[in-house]
């Protein structure tokens, strides 16, 4: 059971430059996928944008790209597979929890489940090629050690209440009490309420899988933004692991 005391956390977020350098990385394996999802697209032009991508990602992000970056931008166009496919969409929910902790999406928090606004916002912000990030970098501002660390707690929160909290309602109880005195996250129903003020438990079993693959992504991002884990590949769910 989470331990809702974000005063105990000792937040160290990780340097600007690779926040931003972080972010764009992901909002470009994003636009990736995008490539091959766009079916209007003759492969013509889809090539031609996948190019572009790999050429400029592997100029201007260079100092920030993994192994397995380089793999999704360079795939040839039409050739992502679902794993692919799918590794790109969690780009952009970690890219927007970047983004969001750069003050580039405007919202005081981030919402459950998502509503596209994060993600439109973090495509608008991120530099598409053959733009330059420096500019980003220097009108980048990141959030308090506070709001960073309440949002923290808001995902790890929510990823309990998806994974861990099905079937211990003494357990849920004791922390909707804890978390009503907090005010991390609305409560309806003695449950945790989503945007749309229902409760968890409510939502068909479509949405609770949604929201339980948003906190996780969020969550593993938000641990990695406060500096959690040596890098990027090892930032934990829990702080404790």
């Amino acid at each position: 059971m989470p331990d809702i005391d974000e005063d105990t956390v000792d937040i160290r977020p990780w340097p600007i430059a690779e926040l931003v350098g972080r972010a764009v990385v992901l909002a470009t394996v994003a636009r990736r996928g995008m490539i091959d999802l766009d079916e209007d697209r003759d492969l013509f032009e889809m090539e031609a944008d996948q190019f572009d991508l790999s050429a400029w990602g592997r100029t201007e992000l260079q100092g920030w790209l993994s192994a397995r970056d380089v793999e999704l931008l360079t795939r040839p166009a039409g050739e992502m597979n679902e794993n692919d496919l799918a590794a790109c969409e969690e780009a952009l929910i970690g890219a927007s929890t970047i983004a969001w902790a750069l003050r580039a999406v405007d919202a005081p928090e981030l919402p459950v489940p998502q509503d596209g606004s994060a993600e439109h916002a973090t495509l608008e912000w991120a530099p598409e090629p053959w733009e330059k990030v420096q500019s980003l970098r220097q009108r980048a501002r990141l959030r308090s050690d506070e709001d960073l660390g309440r949002e923290r707690e808001r995902w790890e929160l929510w990823y309990w209440r998806t994974t861990d909290a099905e079937g211990d309602s003494e357990a849920l109880a004791d922390v909707v009490a804890e978390i009503e005195d907090a005010g991390l996250i609305p409560i309806v129903l003695g449950d945790f309420a989503t945007a749309a003020g229902e409760p968890f438990s409510q939502v068909s079993q479509s949405a609770k899988d949604d929201i339980a693959w948003l906190a996780e992504i969020r969550l593993r991002t938000m641990n990695w933004i406060c500096g959690f884990g040596h890098d990027w590949n090892s930032a934990p769910l829990y702080i404790d692991e």
